[in-house]
């Protein structure tokens, strides 16, 4: 059995500058479909400070911590992002609201030699930090 563990911090007012700035583009370069409906990243950016809304903070700190779960599981592959597409890696949410990570691509790719392998991932926020620890659990 071999371990492999990541871990990311991500200061969530990073993500809602990125979401301010670059809106769509931004969603679409780092997060699947299924991530950004889930985060509720599904609503209209550029939104004005002084308009932002609940909704609109509550996007930007799922988002910011699908961004540190992805990163620590990059991180955990042993690659960071070297060779692999922001999109390669997914994390769900199941309905246990327990997260789930999804390999596609060049991560999908990473892990074939791995033989069996199982995910778990832990995320978490306080203020304005997202934090994820990935660990994959693997019979090399």
């Amino acid at each position: 059995m071999n371990i492999r563990l990541g871990t990311d911090i991500v200061y969530i007012p990073r993500i809602q500058a990125a979401l301010d700035r670059f809106g769509e583009r931004f969603l679409q370069r780092v997060y699947t479909p299924a991530e950004q409906q889930d985060a509720g990243a599904l609503i209209q950016v550029p939104v004005p400070v002084g308009l932002r809304d609940k909704q609109t903070d509550v996007s930007a700190s799922r988002l910011a911590g699908r961004w540190a779960a992805k990163e620590a599981v990059a991180k955990a592959l042993g690659t960071g992002w070297r060779g692999l597409r922001y999109t390669d890696i997914e994390v769900q949410r199941q309905p246990s609201g327990q997260p789930k990570v999804c390999l596609y691509g060049a991560a999908a790719i990473a892990v074939s030699t791995w033989g069996d392998y199982h995910w778990q991932v832990s995320l978490s926020h306080d203020g304005d930090y997202a934090i994820a620890t990935a660990i994959a659990f693997c019979r090399d």
